[in-house]
């Protein structure tokens, strides 16, 4: 399986796992320190929520898991998968744009980490990814 189909796998699950798990999470929190983002009278606070949390989740999820998975053109596969959660996030709340931001880079140090951590753990695993 080479790096390609990984990073492609990758891009699913973490599409996916945004979808389904973690938009609630990341919304309540964002709702937390934010809450006049959310309030509408047309949408209903925890559908809001959960609305601010898909790009949300989708920026972490997919820039932890491709910086895990190696380093080679990982850019390239971020920023183009990321293109709708970072047009929503513009048109949703550009004042608080610093938050998928920081959200980001927290989640590109955290990949780093743990690609250096896996690298060191299971070292045939990660040759083979590569």
């Amino acid at each position: 399986m080479g790096l390609t189909s990984v990073r492609l796998f990758l891009i699913v699950i973490s599409y996916v796992f945004s979808y389904i798990f973690f938009a609630r999470y990341f919304g309540n929190v964002y709702a937390y320190f934010f809450p006049e983002a959310i309030s509408s009278s047309i949408v209903p606070s925890t559908i809001g929520a959960w609305m601010v949390g898909i790009p949300l989740s989708t920026i972490f999820l997919l820039t932890l898991l491709i910086h895990a998975s190696g380093k080679k053109h990982a850019w390239a596969w971020i920023i183009i998968p990321l293109l709708p959660a970072i047009l929503f996030q513009i048109a949703f709340d550009i004042l608080h744009l610093y938050v998928p931001l920081l959200l980001g880079v927290f989640a590109w140090w955290l990949g780093t980490v743990a690609n250096k951590a896996l690298w060191k753990l299971a070292p045939g695993f990660m040759a083979r990814l590569q």
